[in-house]
């Protein structure tokens, strides 16, 4: 069966023509409904549509902005009947200038165009009702939309509250770090430098795990992972991990991060892992559900208590005790070092059982914090560093130099970047993704045209994206260091 075809005739004017009817309606009062049966009443410029759209009734349902609902009416032909032609004009007859009895009463007929049927006082009650329907709707999506943005601006202000804190938190604790590992008389500052900038990478390799998941719990085995594979990945076999799948929050994470680290390096310089010995760590849940760990050196040299408490004895003793409501218990058996760390349930989540435990091995960037390095990397060779940072990029022109580079040009900008690059080509590049409000990206799209080797660092961990392009280049995590750069130039020299 053949089917019928609907066509649809418009019956509004065309974009220009409505533009010039609104600006028109503005004129009007903004509160009172417009109706109408010929446009061209209120558009001079009307005729050109008259056919599509002859007549109009305008609904405001706002002030300002003056929104409007707008129908429109089809012209309607009608023939007007007169008793005579209106547009004749007067002739002499035998009286003067007056029409004659007889000719003056003759019936004359007109088409009207450009008119629509009026509107009726119905329609004009209906239309009044539904702009007070809209108006109703429309002031209460003005309210819910007022108070999303009052929640919104709330949640904004609680976040940089929130940020303000922990970045106090964080420069208050690297200077606390600073003040307290400063060397005795008998030190030097390069052993100072070295031991600051490896507690700040145990932080950081914390830091990392934790905003995994959006600051979130991360697992106690990654902690241990980390420290092994940044001081002691060659005897990575001798320190035996056994315990349940735990997690803990980022609080507790934190502060075992620090305990963790000094255990580990303590055991490197004077405990069984400067020797042949092993470490055993296990872990468990207590009768309180509270995660006891137990720290056990075997194997190694003679152990004697120390006599002198350093900040690193101080972490380990009192960390879990002042800064998780916790205990330690710290013993010196000539056999080997045992520590025992009481962490109170609040701080220890286990993961579902359904689940998977994210064990992720540490970032191979973050955990990198040897000073041994090769002086001649890249002896010889000019640098584009690309930092918005000045601080950041000292230390970074400072990492540089040392490695052997001849020269190292800072730009902290995308088009200051460009300019270097045009004005002297370096030998290699080192591009921070997120320069301000924008990134480097096109900085390195230069750099690959012009077939110049090149890496991006990030400060933002896993959750640096590049673009398809420049999905294979090779990124580093910030901070700079001796380490980490030592590894990565060679992959793009």
């Amino acid at each position: 069966m053949a089917q019928r075809q609907l066509r649809v005739r418009r019956i509004d004017p065309d974009t220009r023509g409505f533009a010039d009817i609104i600006n028109a309606l503005n004129g009007a009062a903004a509160q009172k409904i417009y109706a109408t049966d010929h446009i061209g009443d209120l558009v001079p410029d009307a005729e050109r549509y008259m056919d599509q759209a002859a007549g109009m009734l305008a609904i405001p349902i706002s002030r300002s902005p003056r929104d409007y609902v707008v129908l429109f009416r089809q012209e309607k032909v009608r023939s007007v009947r007169w008793a005579g032609d209106p547009h004749k004009p007067v002739e002499f007859g035998p009286n003067g200038p007056r029409l004659t009895p007889r000719e003056s009463f003759e019936e004359w007929k007109e088409l009207v165009r450009g008119r629509s049927n009026k509107f009726t006082t119905p329609e004009l009650r209906v239309a009044e009702t539904l702009r007070a329907t809209l108006l109703e709707v429309v002031l209460r999506m003005a309210d819910e939309a007022s108070v999303h943005r009052r929640e919104a601006n709330e949640r904004q202000e609680l976040l940089i509250a929130e940020l303000n804190h922990r970045v106090r938190n964080i420069l208050s604790l690297i200077r606390g770090l600073i003040r307290q590992s400063r060397p005795g008389l008998e030190g030097n500052i390069e052993d100072f430098a070295k031991t600051i900038d490896q507690r700040i990478h145990a932080l950081a390799r914390a830091h990392n795990q934790i905003t995994d998941d959006r600051w979130g719990p991360a697992p106690l085995r990654a902690l241990f992972d980390a420290e092994v594979a940044a001081f002691v990945s060659d005897k990575k076999q001798r320190i035996h991990l056994e315990g349940e799948p735990a997690q803990l929050n980022p609080q507790a994470y934190s502060s075992m991060a620090l305990v963790i680290h000094e255990l580990v390096t303590n055991s490197a310089k004077y405990g069984s892992l400067s020797d042949n010995g092993d470490v055993n760590v296990s872990w468990a849940r207590d009768k309180a559900n509270s995660l006891v760990i137990d720290w056990v050196e075997v194997g190694g040299p003679p152990v004697v208590e120390p006599t002198r408490k350093g900040f690193g004895s101080t972490i380990i003793q009192h960390s879990v005790s002042y800064d998780l409501g916790g205990s330690a218990e710290i013993q010196f058996p000539p056999e080997g070092f045992r520590a025992r760390f009481v962490i109170p349930a609040k701080h220890v989540v286990k993961p579902e059982e359904n689940g998977e435990t994210r064990v992720r091995a540490p970032h191979p960037d973050i955990a990198i914090t040897s000073t041994d390095f090769d002086p001649q990397l890249i002896a010889g060779k000019s640098v584009l560093l690309v930092e918005d940072s000045l601080i950041i990029a000292l230390d970074a022109e400072d990492v540089l130099r040392r490695l052997g580079a001849k020269k190292v040009a800072t730009e902290a900008t995308v088009p200051g970047a460009i300019a270097a690059i045009e004005l002297e080509r370096p030998d290699i590049a080192v591009l921070d993704i997120n320069l301000g409000d924008t990134t480097s990206f096109s900085i390195a799209d230069r750099l690959a045209t012009l077939e110049i080797p090149f890496l991006f660092a990030t400060g933002y961990g896993e959750q640096a994206r590049l673009p398809d392009r420049l999905i294979d280049r090779p990124v580093i995590q910030k901070p700079y260091t001796l380490g980490i750069l030592s590894r990565r130039l060679p992959e793009i020299l």
